[in-house]
């Protein structure tokens, strides 16, 4: 496999470069690694009036070198290459295409623990919305020690997820980890709380509970991941899986994505892009196509 590594060249980027380092690191496949990092057509106009594109080129490139190296990840990188284009989301999609790459590895705005209103960023996000392959999203912060739990993969059993799931399951066979299908039932107790009582209330919630598990079992044996481990949990879909992730200690997280037109996500509210953005591991959204 080779992946594209998006080097953001400031602290924020530190995190995808650690990961990818991670990746290559751990899989039996000795996955190869293109750094790239893209001059923006906004700030090379502003930059050309004082120096030549060359040393705009050398100056990112021998910056870009120290962060792959102090993330050490020189010895893992295999080319690093410095580009122009109107925006890095373009430059990296059409990189990923040129290299015939399996997917890219950004980094996100946000820590792990932050309060930040803006979460992703404007490169993941941009980038999530056209997916050209699978994409990895790294908090800025991620080291590898915490990286030391299963591969979990969040699943709807809708068809669309299938893809995700099977993504999952090879990257669980490559680094060596155990496989985690969740899946999150949203629980019906705001509609009736307030009149039934409580022993009902647990019923119906174990109902749905094995319902779901039955359910998941069926769609796990079907889409090839008969032998993973299957937890239901019942709760918020983006709360619960990012606190069972956390808990588990999640090498990363797999979310399936339902790729939404520009006019749904105003409506609508893309589940892989809050997973992105909220989760403390790296989270890969991976298309259905």
């Amino acid at each position: 496999m080779k992946w594209i590594v998006g080097l953001d060249l400031h602290p924020s980027g530190a995190g995808a470069i650690r990961f990818a380092r991670w990746l290559s690191e751990t899989s039996s496949a000795s996955d190869s690694l293109v750094g790239i990092h893209v001059l923006e057509e906004s700030y090379l106009r502003a930059a050309l009036k004082y120096h030549h594109l060359g040393e705009l080129v050398d100056g990112a490139t021998t910056v870009a070198k120290k962060c792959v190296e102090e993330a050490g990840a020189t010895e893992h990188l295999g080319s690093l290459h410095v580009l122009q284009g109107s925006t890095p989301a373009e430059s990296l999609s059409a990189a990923h295409a040129y290299h015939a790459a399996q997917g890219l590895i950004i980094g996100r705005q946000a820590k792990k623990d932050g309060r930040d209103i803006f979460r992703l960023g404007r490169v993941a996000r941009r980038i999530l919305r056209t997916l050209p392959g699978p994409t990895f999203v790294v908090p800025p912060d991620y080291e590898t020690e915490a990286a030391d739990g299963p591969i979990v993969a969040a699943v709807s059993l809708r068809e669309d997820c299938e893809v995700a799931a099977r993504f999952a399951a090879d990257m669980a066979e490559r680094t060596g980890r155990p496989l985690v299908l969740v899946h999150i039932v949203p629980t019906p107790d705001d509609y009736a709380a307030h009149y039934l009582p409580e022993a009902s209330l647990i019923k119906m919630r174990e109902d749905n509970r094995r319902e779901a598990e039955e359910e998941l079992a069926e769609w796990a044996a079907l889409y090839g991941c008969a032998g993973a481990e299957c937890v239901v949990v019942l709760g918020g879909i983006v709360s619960e899986t990012v606190r069972f992730a956390t808990e588990r200690r999640a090498a990363m997280l797999v979310s399936g994505s339902r790729r939404m037109s520009m006019f749904e996500r105003l409506l609508l509210n893309s589940i892989a892009s809050e997973l992105a953005a909220m989760a403390t591991c790296p989270v890969a959204v991976v298309s259905p196509k």
